[in-house]
């Protein structure tokens, strides 16, 4: 991953000095912000006070490194609602292996990835990981175990996602642009359970918004 801080040869706005940096793959995306940051923060320093000041600042050269380990907490907090929505998600769903769906089909193929792999690599499926193993909501199968065709259209209209969870979250939690009438008034419904509801389905997703819980 290259995070562009600079790049000596060329200058940016204001006659600035670019410095290129690459970040060692694997890097989460998410604390390149604070990163570039806390080094902006450490090179100024180093810069300002002259070699024979550095070990005087020691201690805010320090403080500036922490700060680049130590996660942003608006960061934290975001990891902390995606581990409980997974674990809500996970709890309260009903999942299937790829050797589950194997095995439910009336001929189950030899190799114990398929169906699933194959209607997943279609858009016809999709799955998320959980602990280190693939598996997929029971929800997105009829009774026979082959995959609801508005399944495909949903996928295809959420679009490309980099983490799936996001698409398990918005199918399990209740919706407010899909409701039932109820006796208190119109009460929201979770996707996965409004599946025979296709335009309202779709009329929603357009509505989404990019978090955990729908």
């Amino acid at each position: 991953m290259n995070s562009s801080i600079g790049d000596p040869k060329s200058k940016g706005a204001g006659g600035t000095l670019v410095l290129d940096l690459i970040l060692p793959k694997g890097t989460d995306p998410a604390i390149v912000p604070s990163v570039r940051h806390g080094i902006v923060q450490a090179v100024h320093l180093v810069l300002s006070t002259g070699q024979t000041a550095i070990l005087e600042r020691a201690d805010q050269l320090a403080g500036l490194v922490s700060g680049l380990i130590e996660p942003d907490l608006g960061l934290v907090e975001e990891r902390l609602d995606r581990l409980q929505a997974i674990r809500t998600m996970f709890r309260e769903g009903e999942w299937l292996t790829n050797e589950m769906l194997n095995q439910l089909q009336p001929e189950p193929p030899s190799n114990r990835s398929l169906p699933a792999s194959d209607w997943k690599r279609r858009g016809r499926i999709f799955s998320v990981n959980y602990a280190g193993k693939e598996y997929f909501p029971r929800y997105e199968f009829d009774s026979l175990y082959q995959p609801l065709p508005v399944i495909r259209e949903i996928l295809k209209a959420f679009g490309p996602v980099s983490d799936s969870w996001k698409l398990a979250a918005w199918f399990h939690f209740p919706n407010g642009w899909i409701a039932e009438p109820a006796p208190e008034g119109p009460t929201p419904v979770a996707p996965k359970d409004a599946l025979d509801r296709r335009d309202d389905l779709l009329n929603a997703l357009k509505k989404r918004q990019g978090s955990y819980v729908a």
